[in-house]
């Protein structure tokens, strides 16, 4: 299921099914270097959470992506994030993103870090299968995750 309007009183319908959120991070950097970089990951993450989302229909809500800067506070980010998503109800977050940091601070515990694979200059059938074989890399630790609570 996707964060619209038309999938809301589904999701609070079938809540006990609907037990997890899906939110990208996506890393903004401004400088020259940086911008192509921070492009290609949100380009690659925007692309792969659709993907996780059709996947696992019916257990998980693709939220819109959340973006923050190098100099973000991570831990008055992750905080935020925390206190408003308890307020959905969802048993379990998954944080994906491609910045290794977030895993590394352990600010944010449900982050899973995913390396990010530039897609600009794959056609379609190459990227479906780039993000097959990412998703078949998440499955274990979407289960894991689901089976400790």
């Amino acid at each position: 299921m996707n964060w619209e309007a038309k999938s809301i009183d589904t999701i609070i319908e079938q809540k006990e099914y609907i037990d997890s959120a899906l939110i990208p991070l996506i890393l903004i950097e401004g400088t020259p270097e940086g911008m192509k970089q921070s492009a290609s990951a949100a380009e690659f993450l925007m692309n792969l959470t659709p993907f996780i989302e059709k996947q696992f229909k019916g257990r998980i809500v693709q939220f819109p992506p959340f973006s923050y800067t190098p100099e973000s506070d991570k831990g008055r980010l992750s905080a935020e994030w925390k206190s408003e998503l308890d307020k959905t109800g969802f048993k379990h977050y998954i944080f994906l993103t491609t910045d290794r940091s977030w895993s590394e601070s352990g600010e944010l515990p449900e982050a899973v870090h995913i390396p990010s694979i530039p897609l600009e200059h794959m056609d379609k059938q190459v990227k479906q299968s780039v993000l097959q074989d990412q998703l078949r890399q998440l499955i274990p630790l979407l289960s894991k995750r689901w089976n400790e609570l």
